[in-house]
């Protein structure tokens, strides 16, 4: 059941992300469109698209590590046995958990800080810094949560075997059943 909550919300942010990619998408062609017709563009485009892109890749990075499409490097996977693959599959998801649950502690730190402090970033709007910068603790403490999912999977992990079957296919050899 928890399992299925968390897959949803990972689920709903990927959502938002994507949704954060099509604002950019059309701010920017929007911002290109008026200035090619002599309009000046809003002042806030370029504001809005800085904090977009830091929210669209905190709030998506967790999702894509649940699909395991995140960047690997398969050329030295793909030749390993699914055993060995499963102890990297492990030695990935601890180192995952232990840079993460750093940098969730430190920008969690620095956030507080911010909001402590009132800092505000002054641009086109003036917006208080850590509204701004809020989602990378939060980014961050998801990806620990999806690390600690990987980890308790590695051990029955069905990728690993999914390898050793590509390996098999390319040798020309028929895949296990």
């Amino acid at each position: 059941m928890l399992s299925r909550i968390l897959d949803r919300a990972l689920a709903g942010m990927a959502v938002l992300a994507g949704l954060l990619l099509l604002f950019i998408t059309f701010s920017i062609s929007y911002s290109i469109f008026t200035r090619f017709i002599g309009i000046q563009s809003p002042v806030w485009t370029v504001q809005f698209n800085e904090y977009s892109l830091l929210w669209m890749t905190f709030l998506g990075t967790a999702w894509v590590l649940s699909r395991r499409k995140h960047v690997s490097m398969d050329i030295i996977t793909s030749r390993l046995k699914a055993p060995a693959r499963r102890i990297l599959d492990v030695v990935h998801s601890l180192m995952g958990i232990g840079v993460c649950g750093v940098l969730f502690w430190y920008s969690s730190r620095m956030t507080l800080n911010l909001f402590q402090r009132g800092v505000t970033d002054v641009q086109a709007i003036d917006i208080p810094k850590y509204l701004i910068l809020i989602v990378i603790p939060f980014g961050f403490l998801v990806l620990v949560i999806q690390f600690i999912r990987n980890l308790l999977s590695a051990p029955q992990s069905p990728e690993a075997d999914k390898g050793m079957e590509t390996q098999e296919t390319r040798a020309g050899e028929s895949p296990r059943s």
